[in-house]
């Protein structure tokens, strides 16, 4: 999520310190309260862990390689904070009781308000402006931020979920966690279409402003209570059995969509230059995909026709590599067929890609909830298979771009061999899911 976009279906159950003992009442933060704090540092990613690819290439001319290096970085750094954020907090919580997980988000602002203003000071002090493809003396920022923010958001969502979801249970819960989805999924859509027309004179000062962003949204924290409220876990009226197998499935179809994602995402500043876009219509353009993912949350929030359908993660699925396949070979259309084709084929694309991406997080989400206590804490294994597909996703495009620099793969193949690999691997974790289903269905 893009930092915020891993975040853990688990939302169920706390992985951090609560509130209330078990004979005591929960005690919720203000949803509103939450809700404002992560819209504010949704934006935050969408600029940074999203942009990061279009910042880098203006500032410092990063080439594609750089930038899959970037989000690989990014994937490494990401997993193992999220995935300790929880036990890390209550080994300091057993040496400090005082530390509460209010100043840990408070400590978490400071820091990533700090990294954020990391690149913007490096090129004040050696007073070079960066100058894409000349000066790159500060380029070794990039390398530091994403791996510092990527760490620090991976610690932060947990936390924020755990305050969004304790002390409220029911069809309570699940309000606010559809809320919270389209809530940071909007506000993504905002900070990474609103750098489009900055980026290219004021790449780092970009950075820098989310920075403060960060810093001022600690405000909210003044009314957050010291904890997240215990959480509450109601009896479920029990599910049909392919609702486990659906689990399974989703779970899996995550980590792959997240695969393509991060291979999608840092060849898109070459896409929209191949397609001799204005800089200025860079991110606005590329967020067609966050956008059309939102009104799938939207849509999916509201209509309940589909739970238990096992076409929707077939489409969900399919709709990701059919649009992530558009959308790079886009400037190949253009080249065949006209400009005016070449933008047509990346917009539908991306649109496709964003209703796939909806519909598989929103199924993951929702399974997760429904099956129960059982299956959702296993929240590392959840992780690590997100972190399969942040990891998997750009190696393909250096896997690519290594043939092509090896001479094994031409110049004019390095589209499709991306996307071949993508490809294979997705088959891959569609064989694991299949094999997963089949050992889930009862036997007669």
């Amino acid at each position: 999520m893009e930092g915020r976009e891993s975040m853990s279906t688990a939302t169920s159950h706390s992985v951090l310190p609560v509130a209330a003992s078990a004979g005591e009442p929960a005690a919720a933060t203000s949803l509103t309260l939450v809700l404002a704090f992560t819209a504010i540092n949704s934006l935050g990613s969408g600029v940074v862990t999203m942009g990061i690819s279009f910042l880098a290439r203006s500032a410092y001319g990063f080439s594609d390689n750089e930038n899959f290096g970037l989000s690989l970085v990014m994937g490494l750094a990401y997993i193992p904070a999220a995935m300790f954020a929880g036990p890390a907090l209550r080994s300091i919580r057993h040496r400090l009781p005082w530390f509460t997980t209010r100043l840990a988000l408070l400590a978490l602002m400071l820091a990533l308000g700090a990294t954020c203003m990391l690149p913007w000071t490096v090129d004040l002090i050696s007073n070079r402006g960066p100058v894409a493809g000349g000066a790159r003396s500060g380029a070794w920022t990039m390398w530091v931020v994403i791996g510092l923010y990527a760490a620090l958001t991976g610690a932060l969502w947990p936390m924020v979920e755990s305050f969004m979801s304790g002390g409220r249970s029911g069809h309570r819960l699940r309000s606010s966690i559809g809320v919270f989805n389209i809530v940071w999924s909007s506000a993504v859509v905002v900070g990474f279409v609103a750098i489009g027309p900055v980026q290219a004179g004021s790449p780092l000062a970009v950075i820098a402003a989310v920075g403060l962003a960060h810093i001022a949204s600690a405000l909210f924290l003044i009314g957050f209570r010291a904890d997240p409220g215990r959480h509450i876990h109601e009896a479920h009226e029990p599910h049909p059995s392919r609702y486990r197998g659906l689990l399974e499935v989703f779970r899996l179809a995550l980590p792959a969509g997240y695969m393509v994602t991060t291979a999608l995402q840092p060849y898109m500043p070459t896409v929209v230059e191949r397609l001799a876009i204005p800089v200025w219509a860079h991110t606005p353009l590329a967020a067609t995909w966050f956008g059309t993912r939102v009104l799938a949350f939207a849509v999916l929030e509201r209509w309940q026709g589909w739970h238990g359908r096992w076409s929707m993660p077939i489409i969900g699925g399919a709709l990701i590599l059919a649009g992530f396949a558009a959308a790079v070979l886009s400037p190949d259309l253009a080249a065949a067929a006209g400009r005016p084709a070449g933008i047509a084929a990346l917009l539908a694309g991306l649109g496709a890609f964003g209703i796939g991406m909806g519909t598989v997080y929103a199924g993951a989400l929702y399974y997760a909830m429904e099956v129960g206590q059982a299956e959702v804490d296993a929240g590392g294994t959840h992780e690590a298979l997100i972190g399969v597909g942040y990891v998997v996703g750009p190696a393909c495009g250096l896997i690519a771009a290594g043939g092509v620099s090896a001479g094994v793969v031409t110049q004019g193949s390095f589209d499709t061999t991306m996307i071949g690999l993508i490809m294979l691997c997705t088959l891959a974790l569609a064989t694991v899911a299949l094999l997963k289903v089949r050992a889930a269905i009862p036997r007669r």
